[in-house]
């Protein structure tokens, strides 16, 4: 990768991918929030609701990268299941251009969509879709502001 440029092939089409957050499982953001100000991060702007996603996020910057904490606001919601496997930090966000075809890259590496695309409030309504590697690295891609 050279300044998050990645080369497809032989062909002579880049994309582009420009990081955005580290995700993180939470089981109550307010719980976390004092914890993450002793190292400089505050939020960026009010906690807010995905129905679509069936989450809470909070957007916080500071001392580090953006995070994106993100509760479960339903017992269906992906993340339960996240914590319930112990994680907390579980993906790398990116937006890209040309959503559509970022997904067929990285489809053609065995990056496995464990959703499909579909509109998210945290991105006034632009798509996301999450994908998976072998060694269950999981990554967000956002589609990037017309």
């Amino acid at each position: 990768m050279d300044h998050g440029r990645l080369r497809q092939g032989k062909e002579d089409w880049q994309m582009e991918l420009h990081f955005h957050h580290v995700g993180m499982a939470c089981r109550k953001i307010a719980a976390e929030l004092p914890e993450l100000a002793t190292t400089g991060y505050s939020p960026e702007r009010p906690l807010f609701d995905d129905p679509i996603q069936q989450v809470r996020i909070q957007f916080v910057s500071g001392g580090g990268p953006r995070l994106e904490l993100i509760e479960p606001a339903s017992a269906q919601s992906p993340v339960v299941g996240i914590l319930k496997r112990g994680s907390k930090f579980y993906h790398l966000a990116y937006e890209v251009a040309r959503f559509d075809d970022a997904i067929a890259y990285f489809r053609e590496r065995q990056y496995l969509p464990v959703s499909s695309p579909a509109p998210a409030v945290a991105f006034d309504m632009r798509r996301i879709v999450f994908l998976a590697s072998a060694t269950l690295t999981l990554i967000e891609l956002i589609e990037a502001k017309a």
